[in-house]
């Protein structure tokens, strides 16, 4: 599926009569009034995000020799502005402050290297987040407005066979909304694999997602299939992708691309239909900055990105996830108010999965 076919903004034009039930939110231009560049404008959507740099791949870039390749990113919230710098050599400042990550007022111009980029407010009546009707989504569970932002990105999503990038901290159910894609998508009769990239020792990372035949290595007593082979007709999760080693990314991109594999020590060419989503709690795009993540493999996974909310910034959710986990534990009747009043102000650093256990 083409990155046309399935657009990387999160919002839809909606007629007058749903204006009312959508939360109003702000999208922006972003334009650029200096450097090589100047004049360039970008509009970002209610709900939405844009990376900038020098890269081709960016939804702004920059034809400025001091701007990094992926050097900061712009993220709309329900009623803010989020700046990123995503691990730029050269900063991003504003007022004369460097920012790494800060909430900015409309209006506010960026500086990088030699380039500068303001932030215009474009508050269009027929501009609006687009929220899921529903509560949940699969195993996912919550009424916040981040939540349902997210349900409906998914629900247009799990019918396809687009890449996911799923992005959040430990504890927030990242593999919780691969197996509801999964469950949501065609594929659901197949099989669901999950990897964590983390557990993997880095000599065996070919092997464990490719396969390998008898004898290829010390230890191969016989032929065995990789996870790739095993997701065949389903779904791949590969948790903590920023773990993967450099050289087995070029492998990785290369099975994406061409839908077929070679088990280690083999010259077999073996096709694969595979879906693949992938999390991580690292910022990939940094990474990419860094040198350690490949920009060719990221934007391949990226073609549909979701950042889930750690707990903390949603605590309307809390008494709704409580009294699930209460019940799924066979639990009776309605758990207290002065109970559910003060896990709403706990802070929860394992997020979720903390709350469960």
């Amino acid at each position: 599926m083409a990155e046309d076919d399935f657009p990387d903004d999160t919002t839809t034009r909606v007629d007058r009569g749903r204006a009312a039930s959508r939360p109003r939110a702000l999208s922006v231009e972003l334009v650029v009034v200096d450097g090589p560049s100047r004049g360039t404008r970008v509009h970002v959507p209610a709900g939405g995000a844009a990376r900038i740099g020098s890269s081709p791949s960016c939804d702004l870039t920059l034809a400025d020799r001091a701007v990094s390749r992926l050097h900061c990113e712009v993220r709309l919230r329900t009623k803010s502005i989020l700046v990123r710098d995503t691990g730029s050599t050269n900063g991003t400042v504003s007022a004369g402050m460097r920012i790494l990550e800060a909430e900015v007022p409309p209006g506010t111009v960026l500086s990088m290297g030699g380039s500068a980029v303001r932030i215009e407010a474009d508050v269009d009546d027929a501009d609006y987040v687009e929220l899921s009707d529903s509560d949940a989504f699969g195993e996912l569970l919550g009424k916040s407005i981040e939540m349902r932002r997210i349900y409906a990105i998914l629900e247009r999503l799990a019918p396809s066979d687009s890449t996911l990038l799923i992005r959040g901290e430990t504890g927030t159910g990242k593999e919780v909304v691969a197996r509801s894609v999964h469950s949501a998508s065609k594929r659901a009769q197949g099989p669901f694999v999950a990897i964590d990239c983390s557990t993997i020792p880095e000599n065996l990372f070919e092997a464990e997602l490719f396969g390998h035949v008898k004898g290829s290595f010390s230890g191969a007593i016989g032929d065995r299939a990789g996870v790739f082979e095993e997701a065949d007709g389903g779904t791949l999760f590969l948790d903590e992708l920023g773990e993967l080693p450099l050289a087995m990314q070029a492998k990785l991109l290369r099975v994406l691309e061409t839908r077929t594999l070679r088990r280690v020590g083999s010259n077999t060419v073996r096709p694969v239909d595979v879906r693949v989503l992938a999390a991580t709690n690292r910022p990939l795009d940094l990474c990419v900055n860094e040198g350690t993540f490949r920009e060719d493999l990221y934007y391949r996974l990226a073609v549909v990105e979701i950042v889930l909310p750690p707990l903390r910034s949603r605590p309307d959710d809390i008494a709704l996830l409580a009294t699930h986990f209460f019940r799924a534990r066979g639990g009776d009747g309605e758990l207290p108010e002065a109970f559910l009043t003060r896990l709403q102000h706990r802070s929860f650093p394992g997020n979720v999965r903390e709350l469960k256990h």
